[in-house]
């Protein structure tokens, strides 16, 4: 009786935590680099992530609305830039695929600093961030990536740097020039999120064995983006296109104020 007890038991957990092919990853990999889980400390780290990121399950759901709206834009800007597909895990584990995502001066998709975006050639003013354009962020993004790739060789290194550079650089420079994220001594905080992004990996590529489905997404606002040759009215535009006015700021995350700056792209229905 003890013995059926046990295993009722140990599959009931077993499927609410998205059965046994949850966090038995062997073969985990991004981006075509293998996960060395026959590290203790590599195989315990992604573990912890899986758990964690599996067992946050309003975070995961809002993310997966959020794919029909925002993912396609993400794909496409790493296609064009010949970055593989696995970098949208960056987005999709670390700021649940939100364009206005803002958390300790970094926002949008790719959570961008207001120097690292300018750096990248996208507008922030007090009337337009370009952090929070989906489009723009993602093609400075995947331009971003697809340099970093180049210069260290190895994605998962790749990753690491597009979150901090400067901490990346410091760990392989410390380790002799080592461009191996498993074998490099980063800071806490760095490790655990490249780790979080190994795991959206994972758990993004098959939702269906955590208990998730794609089944339902918010709906895709904008359909077209046009390119603004002077100042509009935002309110005034969306008068035309008939569009409420509420909609057409959620369709718009990036301009920040009722003026439209001259050169600034809008979103359409």
């Amino acid at each position: 009786m003890r013995k059926k007890l046990f295993w009722a038991l140990l599959t009931s957990l077993m499927l609410s935590f998205g059965g046994p092919a949850a966090f038995g990853a062997s073969n985990a990999e991004f981006a075509g680099e293998p996960v060395p889980q026959i590290q203790p400390e590599v195989a315990e780290s992604l573990d912890q992530e899986l758990l964690l990121l599996s067992e946050a399950k309003a975070r995961i759901w809002l993310t997966i609305r959020r794919t029909a709206r925002y993912l396609p834009l993400v794909e496409t800007a790493l296609s064009k830039a010949g970055v593989h597909r696995d970098f949208r895990s960056i987005p999709l584990a670390l700021t649940g695929l939100s364009a206005k995502y803002q958390s300790q001066g970094r926002a949008g998709l790719w959570r961008f600093s207001a120097n690292e975006a300018r750096a990248l050639g996208l507008t922030v003013t007090s009337d337009l961030d370009e952090r929070f354009d989906p489009v723009a962020s993602s093609a400075a993004a995947a331009s971003k990536l697809k340099k970093l790739t180049a210069d260290y060789g190895s994605p998962v290194l790749a990753a690491a740097a597009f979150l901090d550079e400067g901490a990346t650089l410091a760990a392989v420079t410390a380790a002799g020039g080592q461009k191996n994220f498993f074998r490099l001594y980063l800071p806490d905080t760095l490790e655990k999120s490249v780790y979080q992004v190994l795991a959206g990996k994972i758990i993004f590529d098959r939702p269906e064995a955590y208990g998730y489905s794609l089944t339902r997404t918010w709906p895709v606002l904008a359909r077209k983006r046009q390119k603004q040759d002077q100042a509009r009215s935002l309110k005034d535009l969306a008068a035309g296109l008939k569009v409420d006015y509420l909609t057409f700021r959620e369709m718009n995350p990036h301009l920040l104020t009722d003026t439209v700056p001259a050169g600034a792209y809008v979103y359409l229905p």
